[in-house]
This record gives C-alpha cells, structure tokens and sequence, in this order.
C-alpha cells in the first residue's frame, strides 16, 4: 500500500487557520467599532432645548366668523444615556395658544416630567429616535364671549395628568452637536376650577386636551455633565 507524506499540507492548514482568525478579529472590531459609532452612547449626556409653533385661520363660509389661532411652546430636557441608545431624563415643557376671533381665547400649559427615548440606528450621523414621556401638567385658559350684548370672561386654571409621544429625527455634528425635528402629541387630563366674570359664578369641571405640534431642536451631547 502506498503512503501518502500529509507533512506538506501543515504550510497550507496553517495560512488557512490564520487567515480564519484574521478574519474573526477583524469582524469583531468592526463590530466592537459600529457599537461605538453611534453618538447616543452609554454613559454620555444630552441637554437640549426645542420648540414648536403654529398658526392657522379658520373661516365659516356662510358667515364672516373668522378665527385666527397662533400657538408656540419651548421645551428644555436633559437626561443621560443609561444604555446605548437609551436616554433617561426630565423635561419642562411650557406651550401658550391664543385665538382672537368672537371668541377670544388663550390657554397657556407647564408639564414637568421624567421621560424616555429611544434612538433606533447606530449611525453616526445621526438617528430616528421615539419619547415617551408622563407628569404633572398645569393649565390656566382665559376665554372672553364678544359676541354677546353683555361681554362674558371666564378664567379656567387648575392641575392634572399629563403624556406626551414623540417622534423624530437627529442629525448629529462632530459627535457633539445634535438638531432635532419631529412630532409631539400632547395628551393631558385637567381639573379645573372655573370663574365667570362680571358674575361671579365659579364652578368646576374636568376636561381632556390634545393636540400635535412640529417641533425643532439644538442638543449638546457631552461625555459628562457640565460639572
């Protein structure tokens, strides 16, 4: 029987063993490497200041009734990344609506509140990102009847539960810099305690409100706290 020399195939098994673990160690820094890419990285901090505004005029075709409605509202945040891609943190929101018209109206709100977002890719550039968030929301509302023979103020302040749904997206610079731009809906449920003037008359209600407002932002993404 012939015998076969394996002897010359060590060279080959060799290259192709390290050729194999080249491979894997390169595989596992690009991945170890992509991990890190993304700027909402575990242990940073984001501070960040947006606002929102909108304007719209509603018209009734059978009459002259017109109402115009402006509303603009800032919000600063700031939390920290307790995972990659997962922010933590508090926020104040304060949004005020007016609407002049034969009703005039003006409604002004304050929400306090922790919340939580989540920034969906790990590109460096930049992420769509969703919030969740829930608190204490304050509400005061003025509104004035012109319509009437006898002009009627009611004033309407009182406190309650707030959530507020985000979504959006973040462009980041240099790893630092952040712009946001997305969707909020605000959701809040309010008791109120009410007064009409010149009567006098107080009473009190609950009441519900919602709306969706465009929002825009600058964030300062840092590795730790400004102190």
């Amino acid at each position: 029987m012939k015998k076969y020399n394996y002897y010359h195939l060590f060279p080959c098994l060799l290259f192709v063993i390290l050729f194999c673990t080249t491979n894997c160690l390169e595989a596992q820094q690009t991945q170890t490497q992509d991990s890190l890419d993304t700027p909402f990285r575990k242990g940073r901090w984001l501070t960040g200041l947006s606002g929102s505004i909108s304007s719209n005029t509603n018209k009734e075709t059978s009459g002259d009734e017109k109402t115009i409605t402006n509303e603009f509202g800032l919000n600063f945040s700031t939390g920290n990344f307790i995972k990659d891609r997962w922010l933590l943190g508090g926020r104040i929101n304060t949004d005020r609506a007016s609407a002049a018209g034969n009703v005039d109206r003006t409604t002004e709100s304050l929400f306090v509140g922790p919340f939580v977002s989540y920034y969906l890719s790990e590109n460096s550039r930049g992420s769509l990102f969703t919030t969740l968030s829930s608190g204490y929301v304050r509400y005061r509302e003025e509104t004035s009847f012109n319509d009437l023979t006898n002009p009627i103020r009611e004033l309407s302040e009182g406190g309650g539960f707030g959530a507020l749904l985000g979504l959006g997206y973040s462009y980041v610079i240099n790893d630092q810099i952040a712009f946001d731009i997305g969707f909020d809906l605000n959701l809040f449920w309010i008791g109120v305690d009410q007064e009409q003037q010149p009567s006098g008359t107080i009473g009190s209600q609950n009441i519900s409100v919602s709306n969706i407002a465009f929002t825009f932002g600058f964030n300062v993404i840092l590795d730790d706290f400004f102190f």
